[in-house]
């Protein structure tokens, strides 16, 4: 406006000295009254010299205006310079939009925020719209509303995303202001926009570590390098009982439990300096005096150059850890039935024990202590009532110790006992004999009272132990061979006890491949009618022929099997063969009415046997009627309701039944006549004194009677000599068994 103004000015100004200079020299040369060609010649130059001189005038003008137009341009440049420094220092761009145009225009930095140039920008605000993430637009539309209904006084200032090359969004902060015409109409809307992405990041930082702060249940301390109390947050004051008001500008060494000497704070600060932090487990005070202990991080915190400003400790309660570690400690030691010490602890303690004994030439002993057929308590009582006597048997127990023994219930029904008195044998003995001699009087266990025996080993540290794992094996050994001698009895550790040990699990173990290697043989044995003396059948038992020892008794490898769990195994492997060989002789024209097979407690107490009877009998082709299965009478009696439906199962089958080893168990004779069997065999024991011995006739009549009374045939084993054979005859057995007739062998006689 202003230069129009004066351009206006200067043509007004040149037309009126133009028209003056006309006027006034042609006046002048008329004045003059100079003939025609001279006034024409005057005419002449004074035109001539009037161009010159507006020629001079122009070239005047023009050059003073460029001169300004220079010296502006230079300033517009130095504050274009100015405002581009300005903006690259606060790292910020330029918009610009015209809003008579409807065009925007973006700084280079503007755009290098977004990874972008300018001209992927765009000019218009709807190309700028489309990188505006979608949550920010309602905000960023309600600001500019704002900023464009009242533009004389509001600053416009807006936050929002937009989104970058990469995808990712960017925060931007935009400020600025309308610019108006003459008519106050906004005509221009220009300001800066600076990328905050990483100022909100920091800022939303500082805001969660500030929850953090004042939201963790750990304590935080913070001091001034001068070890001046600055800040602590809420936990530290509920953990020392310390207000804010009563600790700030004090020392951390207000705290001190005095349970620390001078040498571990010196550690401590010595850690801090060359490590620039510490942690551990330090005990302090509390402001009501109780000292506690305390989980502890320490840092220093420097500044730019290095200098230590402050130090932040972060530190926690630990009492209920401790606590909770003092418990599980004693509960992993303990065991929770008896609050005896366990299997672990006394290990422990026998390992210190063996170690002082050998440092001080001093002697111990290991008692185990072992309750007799305490699963008789179990299966007719309820575990509750043996869990309850073995607490009992541990309270009873504890009142023999002095303070040199450790009593530890090691699992089960099984205690252990380490003397560290230097108890000599005769004194172990009579210490043992004392804890047999406990178990006399009954235990009272809810309003009843139980009687129990035991068995214990004892092992002298002096045993050839060497290690905890020998002396416990020892004394197991020993225990064994208590068990062995009848129970209710003590029995001292020998080497030879370990030797057979060792040989019963190298046993145990070809045992297991005996099946695989078909190391194992079946054996017949004559079953004899003793009225006509006929062989009306024969009992398959089994035998080990073992590759290095040869044939192994069955009464070695026996118990083995049935402990081990073998024996089912092996049972219904005997079952297999004796029926193939029962089809095999049926084939080769003998005579014989049946084969029987003793079948084991263990697997008779499945209730699968009568599908596996089942299955070998549809395999082989053997008739049922041709298989007679003997039964212990104890493994009938353990459960007889079950046992019942077993045995009915099975004669349902077609097999005939024999009840073994008749008169060594405890039958019920309610049960018995209900028991659908065809045999009872009269036990060898009963045999083997007849027939002088009055007790062995008198039991030999009475089953010979009760089996004919239930319309069961009898069938005595062991018979060993012609006079046993003819009283049982005399007597009314049915049949006989033994090697009288025939010792067991691969084929019978007949039959080879």
């Amino acid at each position: 406006m202003g230069l129009r103004l004066g351009a206006l000015r200067l043509s007004l100004l040149y037309m009126l000295v133009a028209g003056l200079w006309v006027l006034f020299s042609d006046g002048w040369l008329t004045h003059l009254g100079l003939p025609n060609a001279q006034i024409e010649r005057l005419q002449l130059f004074k035109g001539l010299g009037f161009v010159v001189l507006t020629a001079l005038l122009l070239y005047l003008i023009l050059r003073t205006h460029a001169h300004l137009q220079a010296r502006s341009q230079q300033a517009l440049s130095r504050s274009e310079e100015r405002l581009s420094l300005a903006l690259e220092s606060a790292e910020s761009g330029l918009w610009d939009w015209d809003l008579h145009q409807h065009s925007l225009y973006f700084s280079p930095r503007y755009a290098s925020m977004l990874g972008l140039d300018p001209v992927d920008l765009g000019s218009s605000q709807e190309t700028w719209l489309q990188r505006l993430h979608p949550d920010d637009r309602p905000g960023y539309e309600a600001a500019l509303q704002a900023a464009l209904a009242a533009p004389q006084t509001t600053m416009y200032e807006n936050l929002f995303r937009l989104r970058h090359r990469d995808g990712s969004y960017r925060w931007i902060q935009a400020r600025g202001r309308l610019q108006l015409d003459r008519a106050g109409q906004a005509r221009r809307f220009i300001g800066t926009a600076s990328d905050v992405t990483q100022r909100r990041a920091d800022e939303d930082s500082l805001r969660q570590a500030a929850a953090v702060f004042e939201a963790t249940q750990e304590g935080v301390l913070v001091t001034d390098a001068q070890h001046r109390i600055v800040h602590i947050n809420p936990a530290f004051s509920r953990i020392t009982g310390y207000s804010e008001a009563q600790i700030l500008g004090q020392d951390p060494s207000l705290l001190k439990s005095g349970r620390h000497d001078s040498a571990f704070y010196a550690n401590m600060w010595q850690m801090l300096r060359n490590q620039g932090g510490w942690s551990g487990e330090i005990w302090n005070r509390r402001r009501n005096g109780e000292i506690y202990p305390q989980w502890q991080c320490i840092r220093a915190i420097h500044d730019e150059t290095g200098a230590i400003r402050h130090y932040v400790a972060v530190f926690s309660d630990i009492t209920a850890l401790k606590r909770s570690q003092r418990e599980l400690d004693y509960l992993a030691h303990h065991d929770p039935l008896t609050n005896l010490p366990n299997r672990l602890l006394f290990t422990e303690r026998v390992e210190h024990a063996l170690e002082r004994a050998r440092r001080e030439q001093l002697n111990g002993a290991v008692l185990l202590i072992d309750l007799d057929h305490f699963k008789h308590i179990n299966e007719s009582l309820g575990h509750n009532i043996g869990d309850l006597l073995l607490k009992a048997v541990g309270d009873r127990l504890t009142g023999l110790l002095d303070a040199r023994m450790t009593l530890a219930r090691l699992g089960g029904d099984e205690f252990g006992l380490l003397c560290e008195s230097g108890l000599e044998a005769e004194q172990t003995a009579d210490l043992a004999q004392q804890v047999l001699d406990s178990f006399h009087a009954p235990f009272a266990v809810v309003d009843q009272e139980l009687f129990i025996t035991a068995s214990l080993g004892i092992g002298l540290f002096s045993d050839d132990a060497e290690t905890v794992e020998q002396i416990l094996r020892n004394v197991d050994s020993a225990l064994f061979k208590a068990k062995s001698s009848g129970r209710e009895t003590f029995a001292f550790y020998a080497q030879e006890l370990t030797e057979h040990a060792r040989q019963r699990v190298q046993l145990v173990s070809a045992l297991r491949h005996a099946l695989d290697l078909q190391e194992l043989r079946v054996h017949y044995q004559p079953l004899i009618d003793l009225a006509d003396g006929s062989m009306v059948g024969v009992e398959a038992l089994v035998r080990w022929q073992h590759p290095q020892r040869g044939l192994v008794p069955p009464g070695e490898f026996i118990p083995i099997a049935e402990e081990s769990g073998l024996i089912s195994a092996i049972d219904t492997w005997v079952l297999q063969q004796a029926c193939e060989q029962m089809v095999a002789w049926q084939r080769a024209g003998s005579r014989l009415k049946f084969v029987a097979v003793n079948v084991s407690s263990r697997l008779f107490c499945r209730d699968l046997l009568d599908h596996q009877v089942a299955q070998v009998l549809a395999q082989t082709g053997l008739a049922p009627a041709c298989l007679e299965l003997e039964v212990t009478e104890s493994a009938v009696m353990v459960n007889p309701d079950a046992a019942q439906g077993l045995l009915e199962r099975l004669r349902n089958l077609g097999v005939r039944l024999a009840i073994d080893d008749f008169g060594t168990g405890y039958s019920s004779l309610a049960r018995l006549k209900r028991l659908p069997v065809h045999k009872l065999k009269l036990d060898q024991s009963f045999v083997r004194g007849l027939p002088h011995d009055e007790d062995d006739i008198a039991i030999s009549r009475a089953v010979i009677a009760l089996g004919h009374s239930l319309k069961m045939k009898v069938l005595a084993e062991g018979i060993e000599h012609p006079d046993q054979a003819a009283f049982l005859k005399a007597l009314g057995c049915d049949f006989g068994q033994g090697y009288h007739f025939g010792r067991p062998a691969p084929q019978l006689p007949d039959e080879a």
